[in-house]
């Protein structure tokens, strides 16, 4: 048996909660996991898992076995990071986790600088509304905007952007250009209906006294800022979309910003990743990588 494969599937399994998710995020068979978490179990004659046909528990000694074995894996990943940085040569798979406009606008038009860095590393990019359990679904890293919700997760904050109030030229030119909040309401709008609502999210807009949210009457509500933009460019209706999506549009015309005396949200991006994981040298790579690509986006840049 491999005692070291045995060790990161107990504790892939007791973190993710199922075999079957623990195989997954392995990248392996689920026989694998019940092999290795079986020869552990006979090799340390005691039990470390109930098992049932719904659920997976950990055993009291199961608990204190995991709680070290996470431990020795640091360690051991430690020194296998030291190794590879000494080297300078990052190796491996890295799980990463976006919502679908950064990684399309973001982070893949920039992968190609990261592959020249970096020609060892894999990165297995998952994007959409959904928010990923990063600890379950064995993900390395998560890239995320708004609030981190996530209180036993790591966050490192690498930019931030704002939202930008919208139209095409040949909207306003059919409808007039909003010049009031109240103007704002009597025209034609999209809504976007974040991945925690249900309803689709007010404007808000901020005069450097008080806060004005606009809950508008919409014609068409997407899901997808990538739609979102989308539907704006085709003269749907105003748009309110984080200014790092709508930028490229505004600066070739595309766009034009609207109500610019008021100011919009702020909204900070932060990198998460479990507490209880060292860095390895890929991880720690993609990071430092994203932190830059971040830093080099004016529309994301911290200031």
């Amino acid at each position: 048996m491999d005692r070291i494969a045995a060790m990161n599937a107990f504790v892939r399994v007791v973190e993710a909660g199922t075999f079957t998710k623990a195989a997954d995020t392995l990248d392996v068979p689920n026989a694998t996991v019940t092999r290795l978490i079986q020869g552990l179990e006979e090799d340390l004659k005691v039990r470390l898992l109930h098992r049932t046909t719904r659920s997976v528990t950990v055993t009291p000694e199961g608990a204190t076995y995991y709680e070290r074995v996470v431990r020795l894996l640091a360690e051991l990943t430690d020194i296998e990071s030291s190794t590879r940085l000494s080297q300078g040569k990052p190796s491996g798979k890295v799980r990463v986790e976006t919502a679908a406009a950064i990684g399309t606008m973001v982070i893949v038009p920039g992968m190609a600088d990261f592959h020249r860095r970096y020609p060892d590393v894999e990165v297995e990019l998952g994007v959409g509304n959904r928010r990923a359990d990063v600890v379950a679904e064995g993900v390395d890293c998560a890239i995320r905007a708004g609030d981190v919700t996530e209180q036993l997760m790591v966050a490192r904050r690498i930019g931030a952007f704002r939202f930008v109030t919208c139209a095409t030229p040949a909207f306003l030119q059919m409808h007039g250009t909003p010049m009031t909040l109240e103007e704002l309401r009597e025209r034609p709008s999209v809504g976007m209906i974040s991945a925690r609502s249900i309803r689709a999210l007010a404007f808000r807009f901020f005069d450097g006294e008080s806060a004005t949210e606009l809950a508008l009457d919409h014609k068409l509500v997407v899901n997808d800022t990538n739609s979102y933009v989308a539907a704006g460019l085709a003269g749907l209706g105003i748009i309110q979309a984080p200014s790092y999506a709508v930028g490229p549009a505004i600066k070739a015309g595309q766009l034009v910003p609207l109500l610019e005396d008021w100011r919009t949200p702020t909204m900070h991006v932060n990198v998460l990743y479990a507490p209880n994981r060292y860095l390895s040298a890929k991880v720690r790579a993609f990071i430092d990588w994203t932190v830059e690509l971040f830093e080099r986006n004016d529309e994301l840049r911290i200031r």
